[in-house]
């Protein structure tokens, strides 16, 4: 946990990495400080100097000049409109800035999370990563940006209306006492200080339980259907407003802070100016006189008032900036080798020895597997639900590391790889088919960017799904809809399926691809697929064992281990297991 106090220091430690996405914009942030500089320099010195010197030529003794009274009426709206454009420029500057700043983070963030392992994703809700890229982001960006911006501008005042003020102390002696209602600053720094630490204790809980609250949205809005279907509707209200309960009663605590700090302050500022005013009485100072002084004296004091709302801000930054962090710095396991191999199209062998993983420490899912595929075979695993199937294909493409063992494709351990490179060499079609709200064209493109239209089209046609997308009004523009809505699932196998003819990589992975096609497709999918294996290492998972009848070998597995192996008659003769899941689907 970071010390946490008022100085500078600790604000640059944290949000210095942050300050350097203002590089892209530096001329805009430059121009926004000078406008501040400025603005504070037209409030602090220029108003007090004005009360001193225009105010009393205009209602001192006799009557003014016309020429000199017009001037210095005049002088008035000048000044205003210089500090009107000036604060005008530093908040457009400042918001032009952040939104820059903005985009930057909110991309760096995202493409972080593009990095992360699945592990990552395992421990982590996806509301509450929502959150810390679409809200913790805009924390940061106001700190780097508009908070940057009145650190210059608020001083600027200060020390402008404090110049003011010993100047006119040097002009008449008797003003000097007024130099000692400053001391009542130092005061106004304990309950910036209090309030502080009470937002940032705040701010952290609201933002956590935002997180919460939008994990809970997104996983209702993602199980409509199962809401509806067990009438859920109440549970789930209810559950939804408990969350805004406690992001409430703690955003009221935030306000509590924020609001009582500028009346504290202003009681402070008061007593100073107060102060000023017995001593001016007791010195018979003349109102006209006095009025150069107050506008000073109100001058430092108002952005000491705004250094509560800067420390404020940078307290909800620093809560921010912590919620962000722990994606930015989030440790990649799956980690590239410093000097990769090439993939070796020509060897696409794979090996596991002495395999053991878990994805809860302790807990083991594949224990010693030890398995050979050879290149351009067809292997089936089979095995009960929770057999370690999946989790055995998932090793392949480095969406996890073992505990122990190795892994190994053409003789190579997979770490020897890049990610990239691997992965381009195999192709997954999965259970759970994931459609993008894009284009039926653009889904299937997926497998290889660089494909026609014509490639796109020839694949759809090896996967049986060129006739269903023609009979859209669209085609193949027809949009799939939100995790592809609007089509059914075994549209959407095919459609996957598509993706894999269409990468056409040496290694092909079915994870129970035909599950939730018709039987007249699937015979279709069997012929397509009797072409595509060829010449290729294709593991397949099924539990319908019409699926498997091309496999070369099968692997039996169950409670994470390897069971037996062998061809579909040497199996059913010998293993107990494999005979009665087969006999179970009735198959001859």
């Amino acid at each position: 946990m970071r010390k946490r106090t008022i100085h500078l220091s600790p604000l640059v430690r944290t949000f210095a990495p942050y300050f350097a996405l203002l590089k892209p914009v530096k001329g805009p942030f430059v121009g926004a400080l000078v406008c501040g500089l400025i603005y504070g320099a037209a409030s602090g010195l220029g108003f007090p100097l004005m009360a001193y010197k225009i105010l009393p030529k205009i209602f001192g003794e006799g009557t003014p000049d016309k020429w000199m009274l017009i001037g210095a009426v005049a002088l008035m709206p000048v000044a205003f409109l210089l500090r009107g454009l000036a604060g005008f420029g530093s908040n457009y500057l400042s918001s032009y800035c952040g939104i820059r700043v903005l985009i930057q983070l909110q991309t760096k963030v995202y493409a972080k999370l593009q990095s992360l392992p699945l592990s990552f994703f395992g421990k982590t809700h996806v509301g509450d990563l929502m959150a810390r890229v679409l809200g913790d982001t805009g924390g940061v960006q106001g700190v780097v940006t508009g908070v940057s911006n009145d650190l210059i501008k608020q001083p600027i005042q200060f020390l402008s209306a404090i110049g003011a003020l010993v100047y006119l102390a040097a002009q008449k002696k008797e003003f000097v006492f007024v130099l000692f209602a400053l001391a009542i600053v130092p005061l106004c720094i304990l309950p910036i200080r209090l309030a502080g630490r009470k937002i940032l204790a705040r701010a952290l809980h609201v933002q956590n339980n935002a997180g919460n609250l939008s994990s809970a949205l997104n996983e209702n809005l993602s199980a409509a259907r199962e809401v509806r279907a067990f009438n859920l509707q109440s549970r789930e209200t209810t559950r939804f407003h408990s969350l805004i309960e406690i992001i409430a009663r703690h955003s009221m605590k935030v306000v509590k802070y924020t609001s009582l700090l500028a009346p504290t302050l202003e009681w402070f500022a008061t007593i100073g100016i107060s102060v000023a005013i017995f001593y001016a009485a007791q010195a018979q100072l003349r109102l006209e006189d006095m009025l150069p002084l107050l506008t000073a004296l109100y001058m430092t004091y108002d952005p000491i008032k705004k250094f509560g709302a800067i420390h404020n801000a940078i307290k909800r930054g620093e809560a921010s900036v912590e919620r962000i962090e722990f994606i930015l710095h989030a440790d990649d396991s799956i980690r590239d080798p410093e000097d990769p191999v090439p993939f070796d199209l020509s060897r696409t062998d794979i090996e596991m020895s002495g395999a053991v993983f878990s994805y809860t420490p302790g807990t083991p899912v594949l224990r010693q597997i030890d398995v050979s595929i050879p290149a351009g075979s067809v292997t089936a695993l089979v095995g009960p639900s929770g057999a370690g199937k999946s989790t055995f294909v998932n090793l392949l493409p480095r969406f996890y590391d073992l505990d122990s063992g190795a892994v190994r494709i053409g003789g190579r351990e997979l770490r020897e790889y890049s990610k990239n490179d691997l992965r381009a060499h195999i192709s997954i079609v999965s259970q759970d088919t994931m459609l993008f709200n894009d284009t039926i064209l653009n889904n299937i493109r997926l497998g290889r960017l660089d494909a026609t239209d014509q490639e796109v089209e020839a694949a759809a046609r090896h996967a049986f799904a060129h006739d269903f997308i023609t009979e859209f009004d669209d085609g193949y523009e027809t949009l799939a809809g939100e995790r592809g809505a609007r089509l059914s699932g075994g549209q959407k196998q095919r459609i996957a399926i598509a993706r894999a003819f269409l990468k056409n990589a040496p290694i092909l992975i079915m994870d129970e691809a035909t599950s939730s096609l018709d039987s007249e497709s699937e015979e279709k999918i069997q012929l397509a697929l009797s072409k595509l294996v060829q010449g290729r290492t294709v593991i397949l998972i099924a539990h319908r064992f019409s699926t498997i009848r091309m496999a070369d070998q099968i692997i039996v597995m169950e409670n994470g281990v390897v069971r037996a192996s062998g061809s579909h008659a040497e199996l059913y003769t010998d293993d107990d297991l494999y005979r009665n899941l087969y006999d179970k689907q009735f198959i001859e």
